[in-house]
C-alpha cells in the first residue's frame, strides 16, 4: 500500500468527456490506489474492486475504462494472473495532477484570488458587472506593482518580459508534453515562482529549456504538468549559467566510480547522468552519492534506487563540494 498513491487519488478530479463529475470513476480510483506500490503501479481483481466499492463488476469495468480515458490509469503492458483470470497492471501517474487535496485547495484558492472566478455580480449588489480580466482598477494580490494586460495573459505578467518568457516556456514544454501545459494555471504559477524566487523571466525560462532538453522523464512519458513543476520549485535543479546544450552523458565529469554512472544510465537513460549525477558529489568512504538538490536526490532514488542499492550505493542530498572523492 502506498500512502502517496492514496493521497494523490483523493486529490484528482474525475470528469467525463462532457465535463460532468464521474463519481464511480473516483470511487474506483481511490479504492485501487490503496493497493498501489510506491511507484504507483497496481493491479486489481475486478470482483474484489466491485465488493469494496459495493457495485457490480460491470460498473467497476466502466470506471476503469473511464480512468484510462482520463489518463489517471496507464496500462503498463504487463499482466497478473489471479484465480484463473488475467488482469492488467496499471501505473498511476503520480507525477501529474495535484499531489494532495491540500495543494489542490491552495491552487484553487490562489486562482480565485486572482479574480478568475467566472462569477458575475448581481445587479442588486450595487456594483457594476465586469470581466475578471478587464481593467477593474483592482491590483491583484495586494500592492505588487503589476499591471493587468488582457484576457490571454494573467494580470500579473508584463507583456514586455514575463509574458513572453512564460509563453516561450509553454511552447517549449509543449514540444515534448503538450498535454501537460494549461496556459492559465501556468501563468499563475509563473508569476508566483518569480515573486517567490526573485528570478528574472529569462532565468526561469532557461531552467525550463534545460529541463525540457535534458530531463529523461520527458522521454519516459512521465513529464509533470508545467504549472505543478513551477509550484513545487522544480526549476531550482535546472538553474545554471551553463548553456542548455550540455553533454548527454558524462562519466568523465562524474567524480565517482564509472560503475555508478553505468548503473544510472542503464536504469534511467544517459540523460539522467548529465542531469542528476554529473552535478553530484561522491563520498567514497560510505559509497554515497551526494545529490546537489533534493529534487535530484528524489529522481535518482525513484529511477535508479533499487539498481544502486544492488551495487551497495545510496543517495543523499547535501553540498557536493563537501563530499569526499575517492
Amino acid at each position: 500500500m502506498s500512502d502517496v498513491a492514496v493521497t494523490w487519488a483523493k486529490a484528482q478530479e474525475c470528469r467525463d468527456a462532457k465535463g460532468n463529475r464521474d463519481r464511480n470513476a473516483k470511487d474506483v480510483l481511490k479504492t485501487i490506489a490503496a493497493w498501489a506500490d510506491a511507484q504507483g503501479e497496481v493491479w486489481a481483481a475486478v470482483p474484489v474492486l466491485a465488493l469494496e466499492c459495493e457495485v457490480s463488476e460491470r460498473t467497476v469495468q466502466r470506471g476503469l475504462r473511464a480512468l484510462k480515458g482520463m489518463g489517471l490509469l496507464i496500462e503498463t503492458g504487463e499482466k497478473k494472473v489471479y484465480l484463473g483470470r488475467v488482469y492488467p497492471i496499471y501505473r498511476m501517474p503520480l507525477e501529474t495532477g495535484h499531489a494532495s487535496t491540500i495543494r489542490r485547495l491552495r491552487a484553487e484558492r490562489e486562482a480565485e484570488a486572482w479574480g478568475d472566478t467566472g462569477v458575475t455580480p448581481r445587479a442588486s449588489d450595487g456594483v457594476t458587472p465586469a470581466s475578471p480580466h478587464d481593467d477593474t482598477g483592482v491590483t491583484p494580490r495586494g500592492d505588487t506593482g503589476v499591471t493587468q494586460i488582457g484576457k490571454e495573459i494573467t494580470q500579473g505578467l508584463k507583456p514586455s518580459s514575463q509574458a513572453r518568457a512564460c509563453a516561450a516556456a509553454c511552447e517549449a514544454w509543449a514540444t515534448k508534453a503538450p498535454e501537460r501545459v494549461a496556459p492559465r494555471p501556468v501563468e499563475r504559477a509563473w508569476l508566483t515562482a518569480v515573486e517567490r524566487s526573485g528570478l528574472g523571466g529569462e532565468q526561469l525560462l532557461s531552467a525550463v529549456l534545460a529541463a525540457v532538453g535534458r530531463d529523461p522523464d520527458f522521454g519516459r512519458g512521465k513529464a509533470m504538468n508545467l504549472d505543478r513543476w513551477l509550484d513545487e520549485g522544480r526549476y531550482e535543479a535546472w538553474l545554471s549559467s551553463e548553456p542548455v546544450a550540455a553533454p548527454a552523458a558524462g562519466s568523465a565529469i562524474w567524480a565517482g566510480p564509472a560503475e555508478v554512472a553505468t548503473t544510472v544510465a542503464a536504469a534511467m537513460g544517459p540523460a539522467a547522468v548529465a542531469s542528476y549525477l554529473n552535478r553530484a558529489g561522491w563520498d567514497g568512504g560510505r559509497s554515497v552519492i551526494i545529490a546537489a538538490t533534493t529534487v535530484a536526490a528524489e529522481r535518482l532514488r525513484d529511477g535508479a534506487g533499487s539498481a544502486l542499492r544492488a551495487i551497495g550505493v545510496r543517495v543523499e542530498h547535501g553540498i557536493s563540494g563537501s563530499a569526499q572523492h575517492g
